[in-house]
C-alpha cells in the first residue's frame, strides 16, 4: 500500500535543523555541540520509523485484540491512507464494513486523498467490506447507536480548539451502539478523551502506552480503549 508520513513538515524541520546544527558544529571544532545534531537526527529517524512502519505494527497489534467475527459495522476517524480501514477490512465479510471518514487534509498526512486511499482499498482486495466519506469527525454524517466499534489512530488531536475535540469524542460516543467499542490511538490528549467520555457515561475505560512501535521522537503514542 502507499503509506504517507504523519504530519510531514516535523520530521523535515528536525533534518533542517540538524543539517545547520553540524554545520555550526563543523566550524566550531568542539565535539559537544554534535550531540544536538545528532538527537536531532535521531529523533527524525524515530519519526519516519514510526510513521511508515511502527504505527503499522501497532494498528495490527490493536486489530487482533479486537472482538471482531467479521459482520461488524466499523468507523474509521481520520481514515487517511487507511492504515487502520485496511487492517479491520480484512478481518471482515459481507455483510461487514468498515467506513472510513476524513476531511483528507494533506497538512496531517502526506499524499492524503479519497483517491489514494481507495487504491489502496482496491490493492488489498477489501472493496466489498470497505466505504470512504469525506466529512468532518465533529459532525458525523451518521445515527445514533449504529456502528460496533469506532477506531482512530493519530487524528483527534488534529483537531482544535479542546471543545472541538470534546466534540469529536462526544460524536463518537454518539454512533456507537451499547456495548460498542471505542479504539483510540493518539500521541496527545489521551486523558482529556477519558475524563469526557466518563462525563459521557463510558461503561469502562482502560489506556495504556503502545511502546516503541508508537513513538514519534519524543512523543509516545497512547491506546484508549473504552466500552460504551
Amino acid at each position: 500500500m502507499k503509506k504517507g508520513i504523519d504530519a510531514p513538515l516535523v520530521p523535515i524541520v528536525f533534518l533542517l535543523v540538524g543539517i545547520v546544527g553540524m554545520v555550526m558544529a563543523v566550524t566550531s571544532g568542539e565535539w559537544t555541540n554534535y550531540l544536538f545534531p545528532i538527537a536531532l537526527f535521531l529523533f527524525a529517524g524515530m519519526y519516519l520509523y514510526t510513521s511508515l512502519w511502527g504505527k503499522y505494527k501497532l494498528i495490527k497489534r490493536v486489530v487482533g485484540e479486537m472482538p471482531l467475527d467479521g459482520h461488524e459495522q466499523v468507523l474509521d476517524l481520520g481514515t487517511g491512507h487507511g492504515a487502520f480501514l485496511l487492517e479491520v477490512a480484512r478481518q471482515l465479510r459481507v455483510p461487514g464494513k468498515v467506513t472510513g471518514l476524513d476531511i483528507w487534509n494533506r497538512e496531517d498526512q502526506s499524499g492524503n486523498s479519497t483517491e489514494e486511499t481507495q487504491h489502496n482499498i482496491d490493492q488489498a482486495g477489501v472493496r466489498d467490506v470497505s466505504e470512504l466519506v469525506t466529512g468532518d469527525m465533529t459532525q458525523l454524517p451518521f445515527v445514533d447507536n449504529c456502528f460496533d466499534h469506532v477506531v482512530a489512530s493519530l487524528a483527534i488531536h488534529n483537531v482544535k480548539p479542546k471543545a472541538s475535540r470534546q466534540q469529536a469524542i462526544a460524536e463518537a460516543y454518539r454512533v456507537l451502539k451499547p456495548n460498542g467499542q471505542l479504539v483510540i490511538l493518539d500521541i496527545e490528549h489521551v486523558g482529556e478523551y477519558r475524563r469526557k467520555l466518563e462525563q459521557l457515561g463510558v461503561r469502562e475505560v482502560r489506556v495504556q502506552h503502545a511502546g516503541l512501535n508508537g513513538m514519534y521522537a519524543l512523543l509516545s503514542t497512547r491506546i484508549l480503549i473504552a466500552k460504551k
